[in-house]
């Protein structure tokens, strides 16, 4: 089997966590470059998107919810289901939260980009951000700005304990956890807001949740890749576009903690 992503994202922090699966799975990293060509990544996945897999008997799948509901199927042992069908739902509804509204713009074309990018994708074509990946216009920044703080309200509503849901990890953990390493160091450091998952005024809940799986030896790796990477694109200027935008734009509501 192969795969093919470009961050560390719940598939993979899937993988770490089961363990074993080293001689079946081969993991392959795509640049931007290979994003915007094609190539092979649009043999397995025509809408240019990763991740994408492909199984040993062939069959192209992608979608990140898809890959890891079809790694729980093949390999899973059933550690991460839990028993009540009412939580099972739950956990679904976390996932979709995410996949949805945070992490999918839903739309291939040109300049459509998911809620998330508005941390880190500039206004303009830059070595980071090909052309079609632009998000020029700093009302639409905002605005997807705003669907995360509102989506992290939600997630602080309905949290259940240490973990999302229930008292062991789950899809729900392992799907919002790598996205949000991306807003611990961006939302600080490009929007000026409060130290988020490290303090407790405005998402106690999630902050409890985020030490939770900081505390796990497989999530702190996961973010120790993730927060490396971005400290690295920080210290080269990656994100200080995004951060001139809010800066010209005073009137426009950036900062919500």
């Amino acid at each position: 089997m192969s795969s093919t992503a470009t961050t560390l994202r719940g598939y993979r922090l899937w993988l770490k966590i089961h363990g074993g699966l080293d001689d079946h799975i081969q993991t392959l990293t795509l640049t931007h470059a290979d994003l915007d060509g094609g190539g092979k990544l649009v043999e397995v996945n025509p809408l240019r998107k990763v991740p994408a897999f492909v199984t040993d008997n062939g069959l192209k799948l992608f979608e990140s919810f898809v890959i890891l509901s079809y790694l729980e199927d093949r390999f899973g042992d059933g550690r991460f289901i839990l028993a009540n069908v009412e939580d099972r739902a739950l956990v679904q509804l976390f996932v979709r939260i995410h996949d949805i509204y945070i992490s999918s713009p839903n739309c291939t074309q040109p300049n459509f980009s998911h809620t998330q990018g508005c941390m880190y994708l500039d206004p303009y074509p830059t070595k980071y951000t090909p052309e079609r990946r632009t998000m020029p216009d700093p009302v639409v920044r905002a605005s997807k700005l705003k669907e995360i703080y509102e989506r992290l309200c939600w997630l602080e509503q309905n949290i259940q304990s240490d973990y999302m849901v229930g008292d062991s990890i789950t899809h729900a953990d392992i799907t919002w956890y790598p996205t949000c390493i991306f807003m611990e160091i961006l939302l600080p450091y490009v929007f000026g807001w409060a130290p988020i998952f490290h303090e407790k005024d405005h998402f106690p809940r999630l902050t409890r949740w985020f030490e939770t799986c900081s505390s796990n030896e497989h999530f702190a790796s996961v973010r120790d890749d993730i927060s490396g990477v971005l400290k690295s694109q920080q210290r080269d200027g990656r994100f200080d576009n995004v951060r001139k935008v809010a800066l010209d734009n005073p009137d426009i509501k950036w900062k919500y903690i």
